[in-house]
């Protein structure tokens, strides 16, 4: 158990990063047309694409007349808020 936890907030750290990589790219996928950009830009996308989509189709609603995907910094914000529920149960142990 000691060593799960802080392998899981790693990778949860992990798969944050990729999330706001693939955010980054799809700006920068518009302005240029470098192909090693589109392939990164594509691996983030199959990465991330699972998470994101059930989140987009629920704020598609509110977001369709804006143009901007809020999806990303939702789902940031959860992990981020089950980073900080392992880190709390990491501590009550120290």
């Amino acid at each position: 158990m000691n060593l799960i936890i802080p392998l899981l907030i790693k990778l949860i750290r992990l798969y944050i990063f990729i999330i706001f990589a693939n955010v980054i790219l799809s700006w920068a996928v518009a302005m240029s047309r470098n192909i090693n950009i589109r392939k990164i830009y594509w691996m983030t996308g199959r990465l991330t694409e699972p998470v994101l989509a059930p989140f987009r189709r629920m704020l598609y609603r509110w977001t369709r007349q804006i143009g901007l995907d809020f999806s990303p910094f939702i789902v940031i914000l959860i992990l981020q808020i089950i980073v900080i529920r392992f880190l709390k149960h990491i501590m009550r142990f120290f």
